[in-house]
């Protein structure tokens, strides 16, 4: 007689996702497949830590590319309802949180809140995406992309840190960058912002961003991690940026179940 397996056993064991999707609906793939995982973790039809199916596994059974399985897998992830890790496999995550923030330019919030602000490009570096990037990004191991870390000011005080990863084929000039916004420049060159997904957090400050953001040593920092779409699907934007807890706060809607 066979002992009944572990409850840790069962969640290391990979789920199949049993559902279907139409390839005759207005609806994109990838969005068929995140809305319907979606609802399935949200009725915990699927219990939290338990391990699904990979992409390969998935793709194959459906018929469709890896690429639009992983979309809808970073979908959930960047909602918070899943976590991946290499080696490791996909999670439905323990304690699933969603939080809604606008997509939009905070250079442009600041100066319609009567704010002074202006920018420092400390570096900016044409790259090629290693796994990490390519995995936020959503583009091929070895694709040209552009880095850049900002120093943004509000009014006389250093305010935040601010990194993004970018396709090189739509970055910025280093010029177009140092005098505008960064979403100001996707807009002069006809990138729209569709939508998004931002996680936000806090931490302490490292010894780096004391002497950049002129903050006491281990101050709290709040930090954003964000990854912006446009009108295509396409991933435009991967950014990490930190802020002054003492100058920033985010304000969220709240809703009843």
């Amino acid at each position: 007689m066979k002992a009944a397996k572990s409850d840790k056993e069962n969640l290391d064991e990979p789920h199949i996702l049993n559902f279907a999707i139409d390839r005759d609906s207005h609806t994109a793939l990838h969005q068929q497949i995140s809305l319907q995982l979606e609802h399935m973790i949200t009725k915990h039809e699927i219990q939290p830590g338990q391990t699904i199916e990979d992409e390969v596994s998935l793709a194959n059974r459906l018929k469709i590319s890896r690429p639009t399985v992983r979309r809808a897998f970073q979908d959930l992830a960047a909602k918070g309802l899943l976590s991946r890790r290499r080696g490791v496999g996909t999670r439905v995550s323990p304690t699933p949180v969603q939080r809604q923030v606008k997509l939009s330019s905070l250079n442009d919030d600041l100066i319609r809140a009567g704010h002074t602000t202006r920018t420092e490009v400390l570096r900016y570096e044409v790259r090629f995406a290693d796994d990490d990037i390519s995995e936020k990004l959503g583009c091929e191991v070895g694709s040209e992309i552009v880095f850049f870390e900002r120093l943004r000011w509000l009014d006389n005080s250093r305010f935040a840190l601010m990194h993004n990863y970018v396709p090189s084929d739509i970055a910025p000039s280093l010029t177009d960058l140092a005098r505008d916004g960064f979403y100001q420049c996707l807009a002069q060159s006809g990138v729209q912002l569709q939508s998004g997904y931002q996680q936000v957090g806090a931490k302490n400050a490292t010894e780096y961003e004391v002497k950049m953001l002129h903050v006491n040593p281990a101050a709290a920092l709040v930090t954003t991690k964000r990854t912006a779409y446009d009108e295509t699907g396409r991933i435009i934007e991967y950014a990490s940026h930190c802020y002054d807890a003492a100058q920033y706060a985010i304000t969220m809607p709240l809703v009843t179940a």
